[in-house]
C-alpha cells in the first residue's frame, strides 16, 4: 500500500510540474484619440455657443459650453469613431445652429469654427510629408483691414474682416510676422507675434480684440496636442 501511494504522488506532482502555463493576458491598448476644438470668432452681442454631440446621453453630450466671445479653445482627446455634432446657442436645448457628420480617425485634428456669416468645420490635420509651413491668417477685428507681413514678405493683404488667407510654402522656423491695420476711428495699429513652424508646420493667426477690445493678435498651434 505504501509503494503504490509513493508511485501514485510522484505521478500527480509530475503532472503538475510540466502542466503548461497559459499567458499572462494583455490590457487592450489604448486607442489613440483624434482630436476636435471650438471657436467662437463673434462679438459678444451674438451670445455664446455650446459644441454637442447629438444622439448622446445629456451628461456626456456636451464638449464645449458657454464658448465667450473670440475663445480659442485646446484641442479635445476624442475616441475614433462616427460623431454627429450640433453648434447651439447656450440657452437653446433643441434647435441646432449646423450639424456636422464626422468620422474621427486617430491623430486626426479638426476645428468646429463660428465666424461672421458662417460655422464650420475645418481640417487642421498636417500632412506629414510637407516641407514647407502655412500660416493661416484669420482677420477676426471688427470693422479693420490687415495686413500681414513676414520681414519684407507680404503674407496677406488688404484682408478685411471675416476673411482667412492661407500664406504657404514658408520656412520651418521662427519667423516674426507683422500685422498692420487701421481702427475705424482711423488710428494705426500694428503688432508683432513669433510663429515657430518646427512643431506641427502649421499655425494660426487670429486678428482679435483681446478682453478689452484692444488690438492683440495671437498664434495657435494647429494640428499638435500641445
Amino acid at each position: 500500500m505504501q509503494l503504490k501511494y509513493f508511485t501514485w504522488a510522484i505521478s500527480a506532482t509530475l503532472c503538475v510540474t510540466v502542466a503548461p502555463r497559459l499567458p499572462a493576458q494583455k490590457p487592450a491598448p489604448t486607442p489613440i484619440p483624434g482630436y476636435i476644438r471650438f471657436w467662437n470668432m463673434l462679438p459678444a452681442a451674438t451670445g455664446k455657443f455650446d459644441l454637442r454631440k447629438i444622439g448622446t446621453a445629456s451628461t456626456a453630450a456636451t464638449l464645449s459650453s458657454n464658448a465667450t466671445p473670440y475663445r480659442a479653445s485646446n484641442y479635445m482627446a476624442l475616441t475614433p469613431g462616427r460623431y454627429r455634432l450640433g453648434v447651439y446657442k447656450a440657452s437653446d436645448d433643441k434647435s441646432p445652429l449646423k450639424v456636422f457628420d464626422v468620422n474621427l480617425m486617430p491623430n486626426v485634428f479638426f476645428t468646429v469654427l463660428i465666424s461672421p456669416g458662417r460655422i464650420d468645420l475645418v481640417d487642421d490635420t498636417v500632412d506629414p510629408k510637407a516641407t514647407s509651413g502655412t500660416a493661416i491668417v484669420r482677420n477676426f477685428f471688427p470693422d479693420v483691414t490687415v495686413t500681414v507681413s513676414s520681414g519684407s514678405h507680404v503674407l496677406a493683404s488688404a484682408l478685411p474682416y471675416g476673411q482667412s488667407y492661407a500664406a504657404t510654402a514658408l520656412p520651418l522656423t521662427r519667423s516674426l510676422l507683422t500685422i498692420s491695420g487701421h481702427l475705424p476711428s482711423g488710428t494705426p495699429v500694428q503688432a508683432s507675434i513669433e510663429t515657430d513652424f518646427k512643431p506641427s508646420k502649421r499655425a494660426t493667426v487670429l486678428i482679435i480684440p483681446d478682453s478689452y477690445g484692444r488690438f492683440r493678435p495671437r498664434v495657435t498651434v494647429d494640428g499638435k496636442d500641445i
